[in-house]
């Protein structure tokens, strides 16, 4: 009886496989590839400063479609407010900047004006700074954040999306619903579930 081993020419082999493995690849001239291993991040909520509140906003963008979302949460990590938006055609950037308009807008109706925003976009956190130039197509509504903003004690920063996942459930239900509503209470179990994981401090796992 006869075995053959078929080999793909793609095949990675770690540096620490079985020596007979590794001659076998070597008599059949595969080329050995090292793999990479990925460093694995431990991400965890925090809250914001004392007197501060959380704004966490993201865009969602699919076939040319855009849509919007967010949520405030209180100094201990509770929900005060929520929101998505539907905003028709548009890019993931215009999105995100819609979103994070609308959240700003929010938090002036229900009287929050120290905010610590979060966005996942690192061009959106990057432009609040003034250190990318705004492409003119959504200059519109930054000028509209910039005004809102001169009025709010902000602090804008970038986070990790798996830190971002209440927002990103409030964009795809607006994305999903093709429709606008805000939250002041009864809000969606998804993310009352999610601020919950997020005060208790369970952790999310990110390679990179």
């Amino acid at each position: 009886m006869v075995y053959s081993i078929i080999f793909s020419s793609k095949s990675k082999v770690e540096r620490h496989s079985p020596s007979s493995i590794n001659n076998i690849l070597q008599t059949c001239r595969v080329p050995l590839a090292p793999v990479q291993r990925k460093t694995l991040k431990i991400l965890r909520w925090s809250t914001p400063p004392p007197g501060y509140f959380i704004l966490n906003t993201d865009g969602a963008s699919a076939d040319l479609l855009a849509a919007g979302g967010g949520v405030v949460r209180d100094n201990s990590g509770h929900i005060v407010a929520a929101f998505h938006s539907y905003y028709g055609s548009g890019t993931n950037n215009m999105a995100e900047s819609r979103a994070l308009l609308d959240g700003l807008l929010l938090c002036s109706q229900i009287g929050v004006r120290r905010i610590a925003v979060r966005v996942d976009s690192k061009l959106v956190a990057s432009w609040f700074h003034y250190k990318y130039k705004i492409p003119w197509t959504i200059l519109r509504w930054w000028r509209r954040i910039r005004d809102l903003a001169s009025n709010l004690d902000l602090m804008v920063g970038h986070v990790y999306r798996e830190l971002n996942a209440p927002a990103d459930a409030m964009a795809n239900m607006g994305f999903s619903t093709r429709t606008d509503h805000i939250f002041l209470s009864d809000f969606p179990s998804r993310i009352v579930g999610l601020a919950r994981l997020d005060r208790m401090g369970v952790p999310y796992f990110r390679n990179s």
